[in-house]
């Protein structure tokens, strides 16, 4: 997992990543419509601590760290696919190691908990590109203070 900030931040990420796959790991199946609102609270729960993380992190770590969250979800993804949708007879062969609804649930958790992070990590990123990031002024408030078209 990427890391970002001091040491400490390490079991916060893990522990933010695995609410988020339980989050996903909730919202999945036939009947959803009860398990929405406690999926979502979970995903948003764990992608707050996500980039609770990174946010004394300056912008150039954020660009790294959202191109490692989108590797990640890669990565994650692709078992997830082979098991799925397999394409070709290798493809299906390598599916059946992953077969089965538990290890399903499983791979579609990761692969969905992967992505919601690096989506976050993404947006802070711009937002912090952009100039609106924690512990610095605002666009609005540095235009106030720098006296704007004068």
């Amino acid at each position: 997992m990427p890391r970002s900030g001091p040491n400490h931040s390490v079991p916060v990420l893990a522990g933010s990543v695995a609410i988020v796959a339980t989050g996903v790991a909730v919202n999945t199946g036939l009947d959803t419509s009860a398990r929405t609102v406690p999926a979502l609270l979970l995903i948003a729960l764990g992608v707050a601590g996500v980039t609770s993380t990174a946010r004394e992190s300056s912008t150039v770590r954020l660009r790294r760290g959202a191109k490692r969250w989108w590797l990640l979800a890669f990565a994650a993804f692709l078992p997830y696919a082979l098991a799925t949708a397999p394409d070709s007879e290798s493809a299906a062969a390598v599916g059946d190691a992953f077969a089965g609804p538990v290890v399903g649930l499983a791979l579609e958790s990761i692969a969905g908990a992967m992505v919601c992070c690096a989506v976050a990590m993404t947006v802070l990123y711009a937002f912090a590109w952009y100039g609106i990031h924690p512990g610095r002024p605002t666009p609005e408030e540095r235009v106030l203070t720098d006296g704007g078209d004068e």
